[in-house]
């Protein structure tokens, strides 16, 4: 399978349901090796990242042939020197719909992390001729606005990674993910739309709608939007305020697409990656009623409060 995912050529041997196609010469491979051992060794190496949750358990380290990436109780991924290529050795019994999810989200952002890209935690559609982010950890409503914003009529750029280019004045995103993984409230979600998206059920249990996608790399990135979801009033108002930059450095610190970083060099670009997102985006923190079910009119009414009122053309497929 060849695809164009986060601005790379991507060949994988792994199913990774992207319908972008590349341009160009292949940028990163993605094998399926050995199995690996059930008895965990100590990774060999100078230790980049260590995390430790109830959710996720992974180690990456650097050794003279490249990089090992260690999902404890999952997979160990290879990546050479070059960071061109990365071999997937699952330990015996696991999905490989599970190492597939592991592959084009977390070690591919580590990959680009290494190569000295910019990667946030974020989903992304686009409005016309900008780009929306929605930022934050796990679980804080990311893609569930993306979701509402492309059944308002946004299109998607991407789900949970984000990868922006710094080069120039203003952030520009890469196309990512044609998908929204959705943990719950799914069903809810897909009844927004006027003709109910394909879904699949994902390799790590969540719910893919996919959704009509933005065809433009390179957007520029109009807005961040720190969504912070309300479970307890859904009879509150959406409280959308804007952040200086200073506070909004804080708030993005807080949010890594991967945390528990050791390294001192990946520290110090990150921060600086932030510093120049931040001079040059506006970013709001949104208090927002939560569902199912869903306020009418939430996502019409960021639109309005953050003034991105560019919309797309009327043939648009996603119903309003």
């Amino acid at each position: 399978m060849r695809t164009r995912l986060y601005g790379l050529n991507v060949e994988s041997d792994l199913a990774i349901f992207e319908q972008r196609p590349p341009e160009g010469e292949i940028d990163v491979r993605i094998c399926i090796g050995a199995d690996a051992s059930p008895v965990e060794t100590e990774l060999p190496g100078r230790r980049l990242l260590h995390v430790a949750t109830d959710r996720q358990h992974f180690t990456a380290t650097e050794h003279p042939d490249g990089y090992l990436l260690r999902f404890h109780g999952t997979c160990d991924f290879e990546i050479d020197a070059g960071l061109t290529t990365i071999v997937a050795h699952p330990l015996p019994g696991t999905s490989l719909d599970r190492v597939a999810v592991l592959a084009i989200g977390t070690t591919l952002s580590f990959l680009m992390i290494m190569r000295g890209h910019a990667v946030l935690h974020g989903s992304a559609v686009q409005l016309g001729d900008v780009a929306l982010a929605f930022i934050g950890r796990s679980g804080m409503g990311k893609s569930t606005m993306a979701t509402l914003m492309c059944a308002d009529g946004a299109r998607l750029i991407t789900d949970d990674v984000l990868r922006v280019d710094l080069d120039g004045g203003t952030p520009l995103c890469h196309l990512g993910a044609t998908e929204l993984r959705l943990r719950k409230a799914a069903a809810e979600l897909a009844g927004q739309f006027g003709q109910a998206p394909e879904s699949r059920v994902t390799g790590d249990s969540r719910d893919a709608l996919r959704m009509e996608q933005a065809t433009r790399d390179g957007l520029p990135l109009g807005a961040i939007v720190i969504p912070f979801p309300d479970h307890d009033d859904g009879e509150r108002e959406p409280e959308i305020i804007r952040l200086s930059a200073k506070k909004a450095f804080l708030y993005l610190l807080q949010f890594p697409r991967i945390a528990g970083w050791e390294d001192a060099t990946v520290l110090d670009r990150q921060l600086g990656e932030l510093s120049r997102v931040v001079e040059s985006v506006p970013v709001y923190l949104a208090r927002m009623p939560w569902g199912p079910p869903f306020p009418e009119g939430l996502a019409e009414r960021i639109r309005r409060e953050i003034s991105l009122t560019q919309v797309l053309p009327a043939d648009s497929t996603a119903s309003r």
